[in-house]
């Protein structure tokens, strides 16, 4: 078989392992990271079957960043449906072409660097007296407390305090409750059509789904009725204008993309802080090495935008920690037209899946890939390599919108932690990662001690 660049392609293996009926299906709900590493030994592009479905894994980096880069266009996500679609409609992270292009273009402005050095205004408000006033000695479940604090940040970055904190709080409410049910585990939670049947977390979806709607709709309302420009995200997104068309934001649309900017911002953020506090728990003389770089460089002091730029380590823990527990660790997508992915002809219609979780373990691309080594970013990868191999944030036409205020967030918020606290893991704590929304930590116990 050979494709229009003249390349002739090779059948695509078939992962051996699976089940006569049900293929790799069982092997997917019991340890898909397993699944997918595993994948990573047959080839750069394998394929699994899930049923009667065949779905392409794609092994390699120079695979998956056709897939991201040079063929996105002849892609879409590949993922339409269930509550995710439902809570976040058609914001962002679920558009496709035209209308995904035309919202990214409008909503770019709300992540310039200028408006980000503002939000840090608001992290550090939000951060500094929650961290400064864990308990000293105390055990905190250190996921569940990272992703309050990140949900906090999104909800005061995206909506001024002029609407009330009482309006503020049932938002961050209403936000909690649909996060824990976002991937809640049963057929009827994420199936097409069966979102009618009348379990107790459907209903409990639904009804906090419903009145976040409402409650956006009635503050993009009010902005809309008062005009005047609030300094917020929200402000920023109404202001917004289609270059061609003069064209800005529909309520609904609004509405769809403050939604979808908390629910990825906070999750995201928020799973990578506590990963790397798991690590640096794990690792003492590493901590230690941070807490002596935020020391020099904070000087006492609440860190500002400027100073986040002069913490080079403490970005290399994160990185290293988005290498080891990527938050997303799936990524779909499916084939609009023929497509020609590491050297194979996958079919318009084939579903295709990359793991960056996966990827990122791959010994031909990571020295001793699963060690915690912050330093190998400083010394072993190039710009290009870097481009080339790793994809915390995506590539291309879809890449994450808010990597730059994640980045930013992130800094802060381990700066924060480190200036002020010494991590130990819980004795007992058997820590592993569980596949959700995002990659999240089993259980996280630290014990956190004052340094001064």
């Amino acid at each position: 078989m050979t494709v229009a660049s003249g390349v002739v392609t090779r059948d695509v293996l078939m992962m051996p392992g699976g089940q006569r009926v049900l293929g790799h299906a069982l092997e997917f709900g019991r340890d898909p990271l397993a699944l997918f590493q595993r994948a990573r030994e047959h080839g750069d592009v394998v394929r699994i079957r899930f049923g009667p479905f065949r779905v392409y894994v794609l092994n390699s980096p120079s695979a998956i960043r056709q897939a991201l880069v040079g063929e996105a266009r002849k892609l879409s996500k590949g993922l339409n449906f269930g509550r995710t679609r439902r809570l976040i409609g058609s914001g962002l992270v679920m558009s496709e072409g035209e209308s995904h292009h035309r919202q990214r273009r409008l909503m770019q402005p709300a992540f310039h660097r200028t408006e980000i050095a503002r939000y840090v205004g608001t992290m550090r408000d939000v951060a500094v007296p929650r961290i400064s006033a864990w308990p000293d000695g105390g055990t905190l479940a250190f996921d569940r407390e990272m992703r309050s604090i990140t949900l906090t940040v999104l909800a005061r970055t995206l909506l001024s305090s002029d609407i009330g904190a009482d309006a503020i709080d049932e938002i961050e409410r209403l936000l909690r409750v649909l996060l824990s049910e976002l991937v809640a585990r049963g057929i009827s939670a994420n199936v097409p059509g069966l979102a009618w049947v009348p379990t107790r977390s459907n209903r409990r979806f639904r009804a906090a789904n419903r009145r976040l709607r409402a409650l956006l709709t009635d503050v993009i309302d009010v902005y809309r009725r008062v005009g005047a420009d609030h300094g917020d995200l929200i402000s920023i997104l109404m202001r917004a204008r289609d270059d061609d068309t003069g064209a800005g934001m529909t309520n609904e649309q609004l509405r769809d993309e403050a939604t979808t900017l908390v629910i990825a911002g906070s999750e995201t953020t928020g799973n990578t802080i506590a990963w790397a506090c798991y690590l640096l728990a794990q690792h003492p003389r590493i901590q230690e090495r941070l807490q002596q770089e935020v020391d020099l460089v904070l000087a006492g002091a609440d860190p500002d935008y400027e100073t986040l730029s002069r913490l080079p380590f403490t970005r290399a823990v994160i990185t290293e920690t988005l290498r080891l527990y990527s938050p997303v660790w799936i990524l779909p997508r499916r084939a609009l037209v023929d497509v020609e992915l590491g050297g194979h002809l996958l079919r318009a219609g084939s579903r295709i899946f990359f793991s960056p979780y996966a990827l990122n373990r791959d010994a031909r691309l990571h020295h001793d890939p699963d060690r915690f080594d912050p330093d190998r970013w400083a010394t072993d990868y190039s710009k290009s390599d870097m481009r080339a191999t790793f994809f915390p944030f995506g590539q291309g036409i879809r890449n994450c919108i808010g990597e730059g205020f994640a980045w930013t967030e992130s800094t802060l918020l381990l700066s924060v932690i480190a200036a002020h606290w010494k991590l130990r893991l819980a004795d007992g704590a058997a820590v592993r990662p569980v596949v959700s929304s995002t990659l999240v930590p089993s259980e996280l116990p630290i014990i956190v001690t004052r340094r001064r």
